[in-house]
């Protein structure tokens, strides 16, 4: 700036003759004003500048003298770079890959169960119970029913529905054989779902019996098979409506085309070569739930079966009523449970017989009631009680010859959380059954079992 205005007063003399040549004193005053103004402009920021260079020297002691910031404890920048990178190749190592680039899960349970048994061999064992509960006087240790799974996360498709998909395998293999550990398919599908309605496909629980009591000693075959738990794991393309009743209630409608597997009833060898293994069945199940403070919950839910078993040229009626049910009043209590009645149970897992034959041509279904309940103590997020108990009793006069009557079962665990996917648990079963014409076996059975989630 002091540059400028020596330049312009060294101009002043010739541009003050030049202006007198043209236009006179007025044209020399208004250099004189400009001159003026770029003077008054150029001291102003003078004090600006003086200003700013007095403030920067008032603050450096300051800052000079200011600890430096204490470390936080967390990890730096470059360490949890470090991390990152090595997670990358831990999962580069460790990955389950899908062909078509979708996200694949593994999942399961690594179970290892040490059981001892007391009692009677129960008849028809293959059908209706668990090897572990056969007897008499079984004990041993097994990883058999140990468990595999992967789940499938699909694509959006049109209508905004999401595709997803799970097959789950267990070591069960022949459990006739002790020693054969071969994979098993328990349950798999592929769903999709929409915002109020679904689609599934696969192997499932029939649509009837969603829900099973907690128990790490029964796996390989669920709990209460036989008395009162309807499980077989039945191929079957099931769909639903979803939806709300204001903002804490709403109803589910189901229905479910499977296939029965009539095999799993007891029949007299004469008639097995005219037996059909499968028969398409109908089921539906309509869902009212509602919920109510942080944890009260409350679902109940009727349902029906309608299918047919083909024997020796004949139809037996399978015609059964259910109704299944959850009730959570408050965090540390929950009742679970399902009730049945109705005739021929056996197609879908539960007691045979399934049918009789009362005359050469000329069968029945077998009729009767089944079900259970369990009673859960969440004590805290760590321990659970679970007390539980289930049964099925067939009409004696529907049952010729020697046959099972009723079949009632009841049990107690406790489950502890060791860690986040480490469980802990310790079970005591007895299981009592009555006989036609007559007779009475009690089978006890005591688990101690360690699983590990992944």
């Amino acid at each position: 700036m002091r540059r400028l205005t020596m330049v312009l007063i060294l101009a002043l003399p010739a541009a003050g003759a030049r202006a007198e040549d043209t236009s006179g004193g007025d044209s020399l005053k208004a250099v004189l004003r400009r001159l003026d103004k770029l003077e008054q402009e150029n001291r102003a920021l003078s004090d600006e500048v003086k200003q700013l260079r007095a403030e920067v020297s008032r603050l450096e002691p300051a800052a000079a003298a200011a600890p430096a910031p204490e470390p936080t404890g967390g990890p730096t920048v470059e360490e949890r770079l470090a991390v990152a990178e090595r997670r990358i190749d831990e999962q580069a190592q460790t990955k389950v890959g899908a062909a078509e680039k979708l996200p694949v899960t593994l999942t399961g349970m690594i179970l290892f169960n040490g059981f001892l048994g007391s009692g009677a061999t129960v008849p028809g064992a293959t059908y209706n119970h668990s090897p572990l509960l056969t007897g008499p006087e079984s004990s041993g240790a097994t990883l058999r029913q140990s468990i595999v799974g992967l789940s499938f996360d699909g694509p959006e498709i049109l209508g905004g529905g999401k595709v997803t998909g799970l097959v789950e395998m267990d070591f069960f293999g022949n459990y006739a054989a002790p020693d054969n550990y071969s994979p098993r398919l328990r349950r798999g599908e592929i769903s999709i779902d929409w915002e109020d309605r679904g689609l599934m496909v696969g192997q499932e629980k029939p649509l009837i019996s969603p829900r099973q009591p907690f128990s790490l000693a029964e796996v390989g075959t669920p709990p209460l098979d036989g008395s009162g738990n309807l499980w077989l794991w039945l191929p079957q393309v099931r769909y639903e409506e979803r939806h709300k009743i204001g903002a804490n209630s709403g109803i589910k409608a189901q229905a479910a085309v499977l296939a029965t597997d009539e095999s799993y009833a007891y029949y007299p060898p004469a008639v097995e070569y005219s037996l059909a293994g499968t028969r398409p069945a109908l089921e539906g199940r309509f869902e009212y739930w509602h919920t109510w403070g942080a944890d009260g919950r409350l679902e109940i839910a009727p349902g029906f079966h309608v299918s047919d078993t083909h024997v020796a040229g004949l139809s037996v009626p399978s015609r059964i009523g259910s109704v299944d049910w959850l009730f959570r009043p408050a965090r540390w209590f929950e009742d679970t449970g399902t009730f049945f009645t109705g005739e021929n149970f056996a197609s879908l897992g539960g007691l045979p017989d399934g049918f009789t034959f009362l005359e050469p041509w000329s069968a029945r279904p077998v009729r009767g009631t089944g079900g259970w309940n369990q009673f859960s103590f969440p004590v805290t997020s760590r321990l659970t009680f679970n007390l539980w108990g289930g049964w099925q009793a067939n009409k004696a006069v529907d049952i010729v010859g020697p046959g099972i009557l009723t079949d009632f079962t009841y049990a107690g665990n406790v489950v502890y959380r060791l860690g986040p996917n480490v469980l802990v648990s310790a079970e005591a079963l007895q299981d009592r059954i009555l006989l036609a014409p007559r007779g009475h076996l009690i089978v006890n059975h005591y688990d101690l079992a360690i699983g590990y989630l992944f």
